[in-house]
C-alpha cells in the first residue's frame, strides 16, 4: 500500500477509533454511573433503569453474529458506515427525551451500531498492517475502548458538577456526529473493496460451533465470568456502593472506574502470566473460575453480617481482573476449532458474552424490586436483603461457572 493511502487509512481509522471509544463509554456509563439520577427524573424504579443496560446488552449481542459476516461481504469501512449512522443517531436521541420507548429505542440504535465497530476495526487493522505489527495495533485499540470505559464513571461523575447529564451526553453526540462526518469525507478519497458475494450467513458453521460439547462448555464458563463482571461494572456495582457500604458517589465511581483500568491491563497481565505457565490455558481458566467463586462468596458473606466496607471495591477490581481472559479464551478456541468455523466460534462466544449481561441486567432490577426500597433525600436506596439476594444468585451462577470450567479438556 503506498503511504498517501495507508496515511489516508490511517486517518479514517483514527476516527473509527474515537466512535469505538465513545461506544465503550455508552455502554459503561448508562445506566450505572447515573442510576439514581435516572430513577429520580423518571420517576421509575429499578427494573426500568436496569433496562437500559440490558436492552443495549441485547441488541450488541445479536448484532455480533451478523456483523462478522457483514464485514467478510461487504469490508470493514462500509459496515462502520452503517454502524456509524445507527450509533450516531442513538447518541442524538438518548439525552433529549424522557420517553421511556424513545429511550429504549436509542439504546437499541447503540447497541447495534456499537456491534459493527469492534470486528469491523479488527479487519481493517489486519489489512493495514503486517502480521509482525498487527498484534500491537490490535492492542492499541483494545486499549482505546478501554479508556471509554474508564472514563464513564469517575470522569463522567465529576463532569456532572459543571453540566447536567443530559447536556454532557449531546456534546458528546456533537463529537460523534463531527466524527462521523470527517469519516465520509474521507472515505471519499478511498477506493473501497468489491462486494465478496460468495460470502453469506451460513448457519452450517453455527451448528458445527454448538455441536462441539467442549465449546458450549467453553461458552457456559466464559459468559457466566464475564458476565457476572460487566454487570456489576455497568448496571449495578457504583449503586451497591453507596447504597449498601454507604461510599460517597464520586468514590463509588472512582472504584469503578479502577476497575476498568484493572481490566485494561489484566488482559496482558493474564496473558503474559500463562504464558510463564507453559500456556497451559485451560489449567489457568479452571483456577478464574474458583477465583470468581471466592470473590462472591466473600462479598455475600459481608452482607450476611452485615459488614459495609470500601474493602468490598477491592474485591470488585479482582473480580475485573479475573474476567479479563479473552487473550486466552481466543486462543482455545482457534486450538479446539478448524479455522473455517474459529471465527464463528468467537462471534457466538461474544453474543453469549453480552446475552448474559442482558439478562442478568434484566434479573438485576426485578430482584431488587422484590423489597420495597426507602427513599432517602429523594433517592431509592435498596436494602440489605435485597441486596443478599441479588449477590447470592451471582455465588450461584459462579458455582455453575465452576462446573463448567471443571469440564473442560486440559488438553488446551
Amino acid at each position: 500500500m503506498k503511504d498517501s493511502k495507508r496515511g489516508l487509512m490511517l486517518a479514517i481509522l483514527s476516527v473509527c477509533g474515537l466512535m469505538y471509544f465513545i461506544a465503550n463509554f455508552q455502554r459503561i456509563a448508562i445506566p450505572g454511573a447515573v442510576f439514581d439520577i435516572l430513577e429520580q427524573e423518571l420517576g421509575v424504579t429499578a427494573p426500568f433503569i436496569t433496562a437500559f443496560g440490558a436492552t443495549f446488552m441485547y441488541v450488541y449481542a445479536f448484532g455480533q453474529l451478523i456483523t462478522g459476516a457483514m464485514v467478510g461481504r461487504y469490508g470493514g469501512v462500509r459496515v462502520i458506515a452503517c454502524g456509524g449512522i445507527l450509533f450516531t443517531l442513538g447518541c442524538i436521541l438518548f439525552p433529549i427525551t424522557s420517553n421511556l420507548f424513545l429511550m429504549y429505542f436509542s439504546r437499541a440504535l447503540l447497541g447495534f451500531g456499537s456491534s459493527m465497530f469492534y470486528l469491523s476495526l479488527v479487519k481493517e487493522l489486519k489489512n493495514l498492517y503486517s502480521d509482525k505489527n498487527y498484534g500491537i495495533a490490535l492492542s492499541v485499540m483494545l486499549f482505546v475502548g478501554y479508556v471509554g470505559g474508564i472514563f464513564a464513571n469517575a470522569p463522567f461523575v465529576s463532569l456532572m458538577r459543571y453540566m447536567s447529564w443530559r447536556e454532557i451526553l449531546f456534546v458528546i453526540a456533537g463529537v460523534v456526529a463531527l466524527a462521523l462526518f470527517i469519516f465520509f469525507v474521507l472515505l471519499k478519497n478511498v477506493k473501497l473493496p468489491q462486494i465478496n458475494k460468495e460470502v453469506s450467513l451460513k448457519w452450517e458453521a453455527f451448528y458445527r460451533v454448538l455441536h462441539k460439547k467442549h465449546n458450549r462448555n467453553l461458552f457456559s464458563f466464559a459468559c457466566c465470568n464475564f458476565g457476572i463482571s460487566y454487570v456489576i461494572q455497568t448496571i449495578i456495582g457504583k449503586k451497591f456502593l453507596e447504597d449498601y457500604c454507604m461510599i460517597s458517589v464520586p468514590k463509588a465511581a472512582m472504584i469503578l472506574s479502577i476497575m476498568a483500568i484493572v481490566a485494561a491491563f489484566f488482559n496482558i497481565i493474564n496473558a503474559s502470566v500463562c504464558k510463564l505457565c507453559h500456556n497451559h490455558r485451560v489449567i489457568f481458566l479452571k483456577g478464574s473460575s474458583a477465583i470468581t467463586f471466592l470473590s462472591l462468596l466473600i462479598i455475600f458473606l459481608s452482607i450476611c453480617f452485615d459488614i459495609r466496607s470500601i474493602f468490598t471495591g477491592f474485591v470488585f477490581c479482582i473480580i475485573a481482573a479475573n474476567a479479563s481472559i479473552s487473550a486466552l479464551l481466543i486462543p482455545v478456541i482457534n486450538q479446539s476449532n478448524c479455522e473455517e468455523i474459529a471465527v464463528t466460534a468467537v462471534s457466538i462466544m461474544n453474543f453469549c458474552y453480552f446475552m448474559m449481561v442482558g439478562i442478568l441486567g434484566s434479573l438485576t432490577g426485578f430482584i431488587l424490586n422484590f423489597y420495597t426500597p426507602q427513599r432517602v433525600n429523594g433517592v431509592l436506596v435498596y436494602g440489605r436483603e435485597a441486596y443478599l439476594l441479588l449477590f447470592g444468585v451471582f455465588l450461584a451462577l459462579s458455582i455453575f461457572e465452576m462446573y463448567k470450567a471443571k469440564k473442560l479438556s486440559n488438553h488446551y
